[in-house]
């Protein structure tokens, strides 16, 4: 979170209305974050439209509103390509494997993922399945075991504790599945989240 506050505060000191449409601002971390136009836009109406001195929200929820847009781009993006073919070691933009989707996806925010699901299992924040949020990567093994499967959530139904992601099937190419179908179900090992952490 403490990323999204930094490039918010970065934006203000340097005149961020007027910069141009593809904007690379320092992180705290070694990726900087990429923000495209459409990003920049929202975060430029949410600094025209803040409220004024003595009635600002919190820099917490602020930052929960910048973390909401990245992951709306994040998701709008991986949608974009549902039905590229799924290729072994491939990472896109016409075919994928696993893992070189999300690398991929991620990489449009400028965020930058390790090149393997086992990798990938290791960055973030780990969380609990009752805390899934749009955005965070789930991960799959057999039997429930390991890792050697990811995705990225799209939606999360708190009712009875599922979840949608979209990944690149091995059978199908990128496609939205549910944890409701059993074979994900006895697969599923875990989850990270990796917008909104230090």
């Amino acid at each position: 979170m403490k990323k999204y506050i930094i490039i918010l505060l970065c934006l203000s000191s340097v005149g961020f209305a007027k910069s141009p449409l593809r904007h690379r601002v320092a992180a705290t971390q070694p990726d900087a974050v990429v923000l495209d136009a459409a990003t920049q836009h929202s975060m430029r109406e949410m600094l025209r439209t803040a409220p004024i001195a003595g009635t600002t929200p919190t820099v917490s929820a602020f930052a929960d509103k910048i973390t909401a847009t990245i992951t709306r781009d994040l998701i709008a993006t991986a949608k974009n390509h549902i039905g590229a073919r799924y290729r072994r070691g491939s990472m896109g933009p016409k075919a994928f494997d696993c893992s070189g989707f999300t690398s991929y996806v991620f990489q449009h925010l400028g965020i930058t993922l390790k090149r393997s699901s086992q990798e990938q299992h290791t960055q973030g924040e780990a969380i609990g399945r009752d805390a899934l949020q749009p955005g965070d990567l789930v991960f799959f093994g057999r039997g429930g075991k390991g890792v050697n499967h990811v995705g990225i959530v799209t939606h999360v139904n708190a009712e009875d504790n599922t979840f949608n992601f979209i990944h690149a099937s091995t059978s199908r190419g990128v496609r939205i599945d549910s944890s409701s179908d059993g074979y994900w179900t006895r697969r599923y090992t875990g989850a990270r989240r990796i917008i909104g952490c230090d």
